[in-house]
């Protein structure tokens, strides 16, 4: 026998959506004023379409009571709403009507028609007194969390826009503050081009009663660079360096990024305020520029990005890249001037935000041209340009790891060796890049065993002399994985020197996590480590024939002297080359000292 499908409607647990809301969608109850201010702007940007002598304002009234909660009213003298309307809007959430998408067009800053019940999450119900312009006659709406709501319409002269009444409930008094109401209205309202008025009953203020610079008409030719330095110093609360003014047709944005005046960590977002319509969407947007944008702080509007539906950030959407890549020119071409015109402020600028130039760079061939030789690169011969490295170097030599760098960079700067340490994010990237633009240059990766192949050997008689010390040393480091070698080599301070493969100081590092791991996730390492086909020996210590210690431990003639000398020099290299010791070495180290003043006191 056959069944008839039967069709159902989804229900909407309003109260259960409403702390969805609190919760999820929203950052902070405090964005209720915000939604409030969002409203009352599209509803006076609608009736404006139709009125162009019409002047907007929006004002909100915080009224005290002795012996109970706060009520804050917020009134707009915009289009208005029909009974009609009442219902399509204010009740039915997700309405999707011809008027629903005209709401969504470009004149308006709310699409989503859920504003309204972040109202919810600080008052438990929302009175809404409305007359369109459309229409003689008032409704007044009452709304309840509990998703019930009554409605009627009212006889007496009221004038066209809508007033609604919120009361606090209880544990939201905060936010019916006549300070805080007011702060919040300065904070998300600010750049508005209406109007909005803040009144506790007897003082009224306006919140937004001069336009920012950076919004006035041709403010690039009437603005000095004095005064938009000292507006981001007012609006942010620091110092800058520079601006750059931003614009893109595309999302009709416009805004000015700040140049900062310390170096900012290439992991460390800058938040931008962003504005949508003049009104703040966020303090957080990081997606609006490029991640190598790190040296700027913005605030910017547009006009025509996509919010998503907290209003609290942009859809990653193909607008939004366009924009992102033509506010990244708008700093690429600043740099690019600098470059042409201004080189001592563009000389102060890379001395803080070098970072931000090289992650350029890397990617731009023609800013890699301008930029290489200006910026600063850490060598064995201290902290050098390119330019200076270039003029000094027909072989750029450099390390791709930090390590590698720290193995060789006293040795290598004793020889006069320049080399590169090519460890730092983009570092090595640049470097490898240097014959495609400078072709007279060639390039080379430094091994630290390289460099100890090329040191100075010991002369026949030399190596007699130090046969008995060598044998001793490779018998006591091949039990921690590393080959003795002797050489002569400046410093002489420097007593020897560990080297080590890229692939050889993995497979220590799996060795030291393996000794430190549960048992389970040890033989796991232990099967990689196999995998790998590990070395006959992790590392070499090349000990250094011209420092008095080795002479010294040469010559003598005690070998279990020499044993306890080669496992406390040992480790010394380790540490001299920041490589983590394992037990067994922390365990040699403990001893070697334990051992020394054992000695000293006999």
């Amino acid at each position: 026998m056959q069944h008839q499908e039967q069709n159902y409607r989804f229900k909407v647990n309003l109260q259960g959506m409403i702390e969805l809301l609190s919760g999820h969608l929203y950052s902070s109850p405090r964005v209720y004023i915000r939604e409030l201010l969002q409203n009352g702007t599209d509803a006076i940007r609608a009736r404006a379409k139709t009125d162009t002598d019409f002047s907007g304002q929006i004002s909100l009234e915080v009224i005290a009571s002795a012996d109970g909660p706060r009520t804050l009213i917020f009134e707009d003298n915009g289009v208005g709403l029909t009974e009609d309307e009442v219902h399509q809007f204010l009740a039915i959430i997700g309405e999707s009507s011809k008027r629903a998408e005209e709401m969504r067009n470009t004149d308006f800053i709310g699409r989503f028609g859920i504003g309204l019940l972040s109202c919810f999450v600080v008052s438990d119900e929302i009175v809404v007194i409305t007359r369109s312009i459309h229409s003689e006659t008032a409704v007044e709406w009452r709304g309840r969390p509990d998703g019930t709501y009554t409605i009627r319409q009212l006889e007496g002269n009221f004038t066209p826009g809508t007033r609604i009444y919120l009361r606090s409930k209880l544990g939201f008094e905060e936010y019916f503050d006549i300070a805080t109401v007011r702060d919040l209205c300065r904070h998300y309202g600010g750049l508005l081009p209406y109007p909005v008025s803040v009144s506790d009953g007897i003082r009224t203020q306006t919140i937004n009663e001069s336009k920012p610079l950076w919004l006035l008409p041709n403010w690039q030719q009437t603005v000095s660079h004095e005064a938009m330095l000292d507006y981001g110093r007012r609006f942010f609360g620091e110092s800058f360096i520079d601006y750059i003014p931003l614009r893109s047709e595309t999302g009709d944005v416009t805004g000015i990024a700040f140049v900062l005046p310390h170096r900012a960590a290439i992991t460390t977002k800058t938040n931008h305020q962003v504005y949508l319509k003049q009104m703040l969407l966020s303090e957080n947007v990081d997606n609006i520029l490029p991640n190598w944008a790190f040296f700027v702080k913005c605030i910017i509007n547009t006009n025509d990005l996509l919010p998503t539906a907290s209003r609290e950030e942009f859809y990653e959407d193909s607008k939004l890249s366009v924009v992102r890549e033509t506010l990244g020119n708008c700093l690429r071409d600043y740099l690019i001037y600098l470059a042409e015109h201004d080189l001592p402020r563009l000389h102060k600028l890379i001395a803080i935000h070098f970072l931000s130039i090289k992650a350029l760079a890397v990617q731009d061939d023609q800013l890699y041209r301008l930029f290489i030789k200006w910026l600063p690169f850490e060598t064995s011969q201290g902290r050098l340009t390119m330019e200076q490295i270039l003029e000094r170097n027909k072989l750029i030599r450099y390390t791709p790891s930090l390590d590698e760098y720290r193995q060789i960079s006293r040795v290598s700067a004793a020889q006069s060796m320049c080399v590169i340490n090519g460890g730092y994010v983009f570092d090595a990237e640049l470097i490898e890049r240097l014959p495609d633009f400078f072709p007279e240059y060639s390039v080379e990766r430094v091994d630290p065993l390289d460099i100890t192949e090329s040191l100075e050997d010991l002369t026949i008689p030399e190596q007699q002399l130090a046969f008995q010390f060598m044998r001793t040393a490779n018998t006591v480091l091949q039990s921690f994985g590393c080959n003795a070698e002797i050489k002569k080599f400046l410093p002489l301070e420097l007593p020897a020197l560990y080297s080590t493969s890229e692939e050889a100081t993995f497979l220590r590092s799996v060795e030291r996590t393996q000794e430190e791991s549960n048992p389970l996730f040890a033989s796991i390492l232990e099967s990689l480590n196999a995998a790998f086909g590990a070395p006959a020996a992790h590392g070499q210590l090349c000990f250094n024939f011209n420092n008095p210690v080795i002479l010294k431990l040469v010559q003598s003639a005690d070998p279990k002297l020499q044993q306890m000398a080669i496992e406390m020099i040992y480790v010394q290299a380790l540490l001299m080359g920041h490589h983590p010791l394992n037990h067994r070495e922390m365990k040699l180290l403990n001893n070697g000292l334990f051992n020394l003043i054992e000695l000293g006191m006999r």
